[in-house]
């Protein structure tokens, strides 16, 4: 398959936040912790529509999930969980790991 298609497993970091657009679209955004020993990693997740608000109620800060999505860079002037991040995934699904 080609295309950008990223697939993670982490720790939740953050409590999830739901926010509503002016248009309705509930955006879902959290941090995942994929860090290893020899390197720091936390990606900034985005999960956007009714998916988002079905996540949220799974989802809680320590909690192992599996991430799938794509990767997208982030332009100046855009708000996320990560101020500093020069990236964020863009979830299809995520999945809890850990009950």
């Amino acid at each position: 398959m080609v295309g950008n298609r990223i697939e993670l497993d982490g720790r939740l970091v953050n409590q999830p936040e739901v926010r509503i657009t002016p248009a309705g679209t509930p955006v879902l955004r959290f941090i995942v912790d994929c860090s290893t020993p020899d390197e720091e990693l936390k990606l900034g997740i985005v999960m956007i529509g009714d998916l988002a608000l079905a996540a949220k109620g799974l989802l809680e800060p320590g909690q192992q999930v599996k991430v799938s999505g794509r990767l997208r860079a982030l332009k100046a002037g855009i708000k996320t969980v990560r101020p500093d991040a020069a990236f964020e995934v863009v979830a299809a699904s995520v999945e809890r790991l850990d009950s």
